[in-house]
């Protein structure tokens, strides 16, 4: 299983997150709304060898079957995907040879 096997994309999720700290009165506390994070990865699905039921998960490296630093977010918690085309090289970008 290699990285090109899987789509690279763009996931905005609501994390859970923490009020402010210290004690605090309830009826002084401000909502703050979502905490949204942007996570960058390879999309594996649920039915392949480190995908999770329920969750949309993306790893930051894979090679040769192996991956590293997993996020399994649970699907309630996903607010956008967008797959990145990998195909076209990006403009500006020097790729040293090596």
């Amino acid at each position: 299983m290699e990285a090109s096997d899987f789509p690279v994309v763009i996931v905005k999720w609501a994390d859970a997150h923490a009020s402010q700290g210290g004690w605090l009165t309830l009826d002084e506390y401000e909502d703050d709304g979502e905490c949204i994070i942007t996570t960058i990865g390879y999309l594996v699905p649920a039915d392949q060898p480190g995908g999770k039921k329920d969750h949309v998960t993306v790893w930051q490296t894979i090679t040769e079957g192996d991956a590293i630093h997993g996020f399994h977010i649970p699907v309630a918690m996903v607010r956008s995907t967008l797959v990145i085309p990998t195909e076209k090289p990006v403009d500006g970008l020097d790729t040293p040879s090596l």
